[in-house]
């Protein structure tokens, strides 16, 4: 498996800690975990109880990018030691974007999220120029 395949395992891992995370810091708020109605229960969490489920969702949403990102590398034929960098730097600013949620940090958070896209955009770049 090429590094960058790794890189999408450790995005999806990283996903179910935040939600360990999450679990964890909405039973410290509101005293339990409603099991039955998460979502509802999500909806009234405030403070970082409520930015980490905030950033365990946006971290689902764009591990579809990234995932589409390398395969489309792969099946362009890009190299796995050329793709290997800008996915670590994808999965470097989902560590950083997650830290900024988690604590508050604007405007910094959007700054790693472009980044992440960026990481993103480069694997296309790649794909782009070995495929045509």
């Amino acid at each position: 498996m090429t590094p960058a395949f790794w890189c999408i395992v450790i995005a999806i891992f990283m996903n179910y800690l935040l939600a360990g995370l999450g679990g964890w810091l909405t039973t410290q708020q509101t005293g339990r975990l409603d099991i039955r109605y998460p979502r509802l229960q999500a909806q009234s969490l405030t403070g970082m109880a409520a930015r980490v489920n905030a950033a365990q969702a946006n971290s689902w949403e764009i591990l579809t990018v990234f995932a589409c990102t390398v395969f489309i590398a792969h099946l362009a034929g890009v190299p796995a030691s050329q793709s290997a960098l800008p996915a670590y730097l994808f999965i470097a600013s989902r560590i950083l974007y997650c830290a900024c949620y988690t604590f508050n940090l604007i405007p910094w958070r959007t700054v790693v999220f472009v980044v992440g896209i960026f990481a993103c955009l480069w694997l296309i770049k790649m794909a782009a120029s070995y495929s045509g």
